[in-house]
């Protein structure tokens, strides 16, 4: 236990100095660069960041988006749970849905953004691409979690005679779910970051998508600096929560 307490604190620590280098390598290039049309300035960034934190407008995007992330990231894991669980069941149906998986985590997110564009819309179409990339990530999480189990365990429960779905929701779920859990942050972390890109190129009305295109359109770099700088903190703090699980 207190080796892992050592492990958060050390990757929280180099958490905090990436931060602070990333920082100083801003500051420098804004003055290497002297042009705020191109890289805005750290001071006028802030004070943009405190804009958008008392403005209406933004956090009805924030909300509207994380909703949306938040939607794909609880259907991924369902669908993934189901699958993974129907793996566990059957080794012809693990065989089958490798390369289907193996394929859905190939398939370019830009690709298939524009491609649902023409068939649904800019809200529906970046949650069906969330969904389309955590869904199999979230599943080889799962099958990887199912095969880190015991195989002694499984042994025991055909000695007595335990039924296959009483083996996935007694034996096998508890034993997953910790390992799982541990990386809900930081996938719904990485959910919110393509749910973003895929709104930027949808241009989604009212989303933080929308927010970051709408500022580069206009040439308004500190408050598109500021946009991504929130959202990156938000997706932080989900990795944290994620370490710190």
């Amino acid at each position: 236990m207190k080796v892992r307490n050592g492990v958060k604190k050390l990757n929280i620590l180099f958490s905090v100095l990436a931060v602070v280098l990333l920082c100083i390598a801003w500051i420098i290039a804004y003055y290497a660069v002297g042009n705020e049309y191109l890289v805005p300035s750290f001071g006028e960034t802030v004070a943009e960041m405190g804009k958008q934190l008392v403005s209406a407008e933004f956090w009805v995007a924030f909300g509207l988006t994380f909703g949306r992330s938040l939607y794909a990231w609880l259907l991924a894991f369902v669908l993934a749970a189901a699958f993974a669980s129907l793996s566990a069941l059957s080794e012809g149906f693990a065989r089958f849905f490798a390369p289907v998986a193996s394929v859905m985590r190939t398939v370019p997110t830009m690709a298939i953004t524009l491609m649902l564009l023409v068939w649904t819309t800019p809200r529906v179409a970046p949650v069906i691409v969330s969904l389309l990339m955590l869904f199999p990530l979230t599943y080889a999480q799962l099958v990887a979690a199912y095969k880190g189990i015991d195989p002694k365990l499984a042994e025991m429960a055909e000695v007595y005679r335990i039924g296959e779905m009483e083996k996935v929701f007694r034996i096998y779920l508890p034993l997953m779910l910790p390992d799982v859990f541990a990386q809900c942050g930081a996938n719904l972390s990485l959910t919110l970051k393509v749910m973003i890109s895929a709104e930027v190129l949808a241009s989604t009305f009212r989303s933080l998508g929308g927010l970051i295109h709408d500022a580069a359109y206009y040439s308004q770099m500190a408050r598109m600096f500021a946009v991504v700088i929130l959202v990156l903190i938000t997706a932080g703090i989900l990795l944290i929560a994620s370490v710190a699980f």
